[in-house]
């Protein structure tokens, strides 16, 4: 097994009895909000973005959707531009949580490059997915930025409300861009990869198995769904094919205003914007899984993972996870953007907010999206036959009560030698203990059978 098996789908329980599954909510950072608007250049801070954390400088970096978001015309790059034309901007921290913002000297905003804007696309960068990518032999391509540019040149159009917004320009579309540093960016000279748009957050993943890249987004998706396109060297993509929209159990009228996805221990990992547009406007988060980008399951009964923020608060209208969740000792790290006020649409003509969009961080357990729970009386949980491998069993649990672990046969009989002792700590990593070596079972096909009580088991792996 290459990975941790976690509950988010049951593809690999056979009989589960009197146990539940369980979505454990993200918890919100006391320090929230972590990142917000504060230049003239950025009044605005969303996370249309990614957020990595890099290993060898052993920061956190973050690329954010921001702009001047001013009335009127402003000067980008010397070119007239709308007062809420989308930029690009970057950030790093050590913790996760205290960011800075690095001058970097490559946008002029109304005569100035004192910001810490990144140069990338053409006029409108919307929705930068940022994948650093360590199997491509192009130390130039290590980073690949995937977004949707639009508004032409100097190309404006009023909306029914008398807003100017971007018109359609020559070139429109998905567009690629390459790093060898995410700081500085070329362009991909086939632009547009894909020539459809997408106005909401993107994903780009690498998949292993398949060995491919793969984008999500709204394009082809025909409206608030989601579309996926896949590639084999991030330029020469495929036709976009809806993926992911509501269906007859959703509430009438409900859309996706996006999903960010990674791939989490081998899982295609959604968050899904809820978009309730009829019945309170709001957007928060619930969860879906799919095991390759193409089918996909929502995840316990749709329960929400990240909730509204309190009323009155900075984010209780909208509160959207982004893309990469990054594993920080025993906890995974969400980053998601806060809006104050509901989304305009049908139910709100208009919104007055209090607050600009900022950025906080949520938290949860590692493995802790979802865990198989028992109360007071026993529950038990049979998995499907597996191949042995590895010389230990590790599980992720807080097992308050009592958690045993029996190697069966493909039967579900018992092996001599093969029942733990009990179980009883919280901890993310415990190797389970067998009066027999796991290794004398490699290569046999076996099955694993949990037995609890007052617990919770959120993964298990072989080493």
């Amino acid at each position: 097994m290459n990975h941790r098996c976690l509950f988010l789908d049951l593809r690999e329980v056979t009989r589960m009895e009197r146990l539940h599954r369980r979505v454990h909510q993200a918890r919100r950072h006391p320090e929230n909000p972590i990142l917000k608007g504060e230049n003239p250049w950025e009044k605005v801070a969303s996370l249309y973005g990614t957020v990595i954390f890099d290993p060898r400088e052993e920061i956190f970096r973050m690329w954010y959707l921001t702009g001047p978001y001013s009335d009127g015309f402003v000067q980008v790059r010397g070119r007239k531009a709308l007062g809420n034309i989308t930029l690009l901007g970057y950030a790093t921290s050590r913790d996760g949580v205290h960011w800075e913002k690095p001058m970097l000297g490559q946008v002029d905003v109304d005569g100035s490059k004192e910001n810490n804007l990144i140069d990338v696309g053409r006029t409108n960068c919307e929705g930068f997915a940022l994948l650093y990518d360590e199997v491509d032999p192009d130390p130039q391509r290590r980073y690949k930025g995937f977004y949707w540019e639009h508004g032409g040149i100097d190309t404006f159009i009023t909306w029914e409300d008398g807003r100017l917004l971007w018109g359609e320009g020559e070139g429109d579309g998905m567009w690629m861009s390459f790093s060898a540093d995410g700081i500085h960016w070329t362009n991909c000279k086939e632009n547009p990869v894909i020539p459809l748009g997408s106005d909401t957050t993107q994903s780009l993943v690498w998949d292993e198995k398949w060995e491919k890249y793969v984008v999500f987004g709204r394009m082809g998706a025909g409206g608030r769904r989601v579309g996926r396109a896949e590639s084999e060297d991030a330029v020469h993509f495929g036709e976009p094919k809806l993926v992911f929209a509501p269906d007859e159990v959703d509430e009438e009228g409900t859309q996706f205003y996006g999903m960010p996805i990674d791939i989490y221990e081998g899982l295609y990992l959604g968050m899904v914007w809820d978009y309730r547009e009829g019945v309170d406007g709001a957007i928060d988060t619930s969860l879906a899984v799919s095991r390759d980008g193409i089918d996909w399951e929502r995840v316990v009964d749709r329960q929400t993972f990240l909730s509204l923020g309190e009323e009155g608060s900075w984010e209780d209208g909208m509160a959207r996870i982004t893309q990469n969740f990054i594993v920080v000792g025993d906890e995974i790290y969400l980053y998601y953007g806060g809006v104050q006020g509901p989304h305009t649409g049908k139910k709100f003509k208009s919104v007055e907010r209090r607050t600009q969009p900022m950025l906080g961080l949520a938290t949860i357990r590692r493995d802790g999206f979802v865990s198989v729970e028992a109360g007071a009386e026993e529950g038990v949980l049979l998995t499907k036959p597996m191949e042995m491998g590895g010389e230990e069993l590790h599980v992720n649990a807080d097992s308050r009560g009592e958690l045993i672990v029996e190697v069966t046969d493909e039967e579900g009989v018992t092996l001599e030698g093969y029942t733990s002792h009990s179980l009883a700590e919280d901890r993310t990593d415990v190797v389970v203990g067998f009066d027999r070596p796991l290794g004398g079972l490699a290569g046999q096909t076996m099955r694993l059978r949990f037995r609890m009580r007052e617990a919770n088991l959120y993964s298990y792996w072989f080493i």
